[in-house]
């Protein structure tokens, strides 16, 4: 299975299927459309079925390429995979997660 972003909403989208180091380059082109986009963008990340860290590091980036521009990038319904590397990497700060 492929990774699919989705823009559900002005400023609301999915990040879906195995993102992980094979699939981050054909989906790199729509997160930076998404992320031209100005001001506050939410990203639900719900629909990951599989994920390493070049799915943190694609999310990092967004948030980067947003923050140049002056937004911001919040994100949603990160899968256990994901958390892990987040903590495992100490970027619980930039994600604004709380470890137990």
């Amino acid at each position: 299975m492929k990774a699919d972003l989705r823009r559900l909403a002005e400023g609301r989208y999915s990040l879906e299927g195995e993102v992980t180091v094979d699939t981050v380059p054909d989906l790199w082109p729509l997160i930076q459309q998404a992320a031209a986009q100005p001001g506050v963008a939410c990203l639900s990340c719900k629909g990951v079925t599989q994920a390493d860290s070049a799915a943190v590091a694609v999310i990092i980036e967004w948030m980067r390429l947003l923050h140049r521009r002056g937004g911001t990038l919040m994100v949603e319904d990160l899968p256990m995979e994901m958390q892990m590397i987040i903590e495992i990497s100490d970027l619980e700060d930039v994600f604004h997660i709380e470890v137990a």
